[in-house]
């Protein structure tokens, strides 16, 4: 148990409005304007249950007395940064050995994700967000893993060339525990950032809207760029917010002065995550509605409509479903070569969408959702629905995807035996086979065993731009 509650937080249905200041964020999101600055208050709910500054200096106090020759009644200093200050003050040749004990005094290596840090990840996989942290642990990372999104910390300006394709940057400005090397540990480490670290952080202010999240104090690479906006600040230009549950602490109203007011998000990381990954989700919701319904107004044919009415079906059967689900059920299925960039908010989502939409209405009846996290499934009575993305690459290839996809699927046990599959798939190059085609002629040759031609389980393959252009009429 600790001050943010003992169990892992319980995201919000989508029926449940967030917060206006947080849906007004969405906007800088889509346009690659929005920087999450990370501090600890992202990694102390449960189940991380990480620890603060001062938790970690009372840690390292007996390895610093041990290290040094004193007791621990010799070291008064309170904090992390003077506790070190003092050690490197006494044995500054072994400052690199009390990093690498530091790294160790908490598992911040194996920290078992918060909700926050998986939303983190999704964020950035769909380029929503920009993120920077001052935290040394792994949380966000181990997250990314959880959610099937490869994230990696920067904690040098050399690590960036060595990331794997498809792999994300967090970077971590007081260093990682992974490189205990890098850890930042003395005041005048804090006071004194890296040039690329600083430079990172200046670039965020100045380049749209930085949300804190859980940093209750303020360096000084932090304080002097904030400080110098305040005096310049408009609505046209940068702007910050601060995401704490406790309100604003003093060194925040110190920076900020008057504009503390207008700055302040009193509630938790998870809660603010949640609310920012909702507003997100039922923005690209609406945004096919509206599309679905421009459509319709140029058509007026009866398939046009079905877009429309199975847009709003497919809603309200998503309405008690939590973002992040939706999210991973929309988006799971797209290449990693797209990682970082929009695709529920770009075309191709918005095609996927409309297309599922318009299918869920000629089957008629009730749209059914449920699952949680990526256990999400989307079905009428009469089938399941899919998407896979793999923009420019043949449609035999995209559905040798989709059908492994399905197979991982099927053996988790998520989808009801017997009930036909169809993958939608927007993007994609070749001809694709006869909207009329046998499901078997449409999944392509080669098969897993179970989804072989006469199997129960068959999948349809369907080209998501057709829905747009009445192909798909029955």
């Amino acid at each position: 148990m600790n001050a943010f509650g003992g169990v892992r937080y319980r995201p919000k249905p989508l029926r449940e409005a967030p917060a206006p200041a947080v849906a007004a964020l969405v906007g800088d999101g889509s346009h690659g304007h929005l920087v999450l600055y990370l501090g600890a208050g992202l990694s102390i709910p449960s189940p991380a249950c990480g620890p603060r500054g001062d938790d970690v200096a009372d840690r390292l106090r007996p390895i610093v007395a041990e290290l040094l020759g004193v007791t621990e009644a010799d070291l008064p200093e309170s904090d992390l940064e003077s506790l070190a200050a003092r050690f490197e003050r006494d044995a500054p040749e072994r400052l690199g050995q009390l990093k690498g004990r530091a790294a160790q005094v908490w598992p911040f290596r194996e920290m078992e994700p918060t909700y926050g840090h998986e939303i983190v990840a999704l964020l950035l996989r769909e380029g929503l967000v920009h993120a920077v942290s001052a935290n040394w642990d792994c949380g966000v990372e181990n997250g990314g893993v959880r959610v099937e999104v490869p994230i990696e910390g920067v904690s040098r300006a050399r690590d960036v060339l060595d990331l794997a394709d498809g792999t994300l940057c967090l970077f971590k400005l007081h260093g990682c525990a992974r490189r205990p090397e890098t850890l930042v540990l003395t005041r005048d480490e804090v006071d004194t950032p890296r040039r690329w670290a600083r430079a990172k952080v200046e670039s965020a202010l100045t380049g749209g809207t930085v949300v804190f999240v859980g940093l209750g104090t303020v360096g000084t690479y932090v304080g002097e760029p904030v400080q110098e906006l305040a005096d310049v600040w408009t609505h046209e230009t940068t702007t910050v917010r601060v995401v704490d549950p406790f309100g604003l602490s003093q060194a925040w109203k110190t920076v900020l002065q008057e504009r503390a007011d207008e700055v302040a998000m009193r509630m938790g990381a998870d809660e603010f995550l949640d609310d920012l990954l909702r507003a997100a989700v039922s923005e690209a919701l609406s945004r096919a509605g509206e599309e679905a319904r421009k459509l319709h107004d140029r058509e007026q044919q009866n398939w046009s409509e079905a877009t429309v009415t199975g847009h709003a079906a497919l809603g309200a059967a998503l309405a008690d479903t939590p973002a992040d689900a939706v999210l991973r059920w929309w988006r799971d299925g797209v290449t990693s070569a797209l990682h970082g960039r929009p695709f529920i908010f770009d075309g191709a989502g918005q095609t996927a969408l409309m297309c599922i939409a318009q299918l869920a209405a000629n089957d008629g009846g009730t749209v059914f959702a449920s699952g949680t996290d990526g256990s999400l499934t989307i079905r009428t009575e009469h089938r399941y629905f899919e998407s896979v993305c793999r923009p420019m690459e043949h449609w035999g290839n995209v559905a040798t995807a989709a059908r492994a996809r399905i197979a991982r699927r099927r053996r988790n046990g998520w989808y009801v035996p017997g009930t036909p599959i169809t993958v939608v798939i927007p993007g994609a190059t070749g001809k694709f086979p006869p909207f009329s085609a046998p499901t078997e002629i449409g999944a392509g040759v080669e098969q897993d065993s179970d989804i072989g031609a006469g199997s129960e389980d068959a999948i349809q393959i369907v080209c998501a731009e057709d829905a747009l252009n009445g192909r798909l009429a029955a």
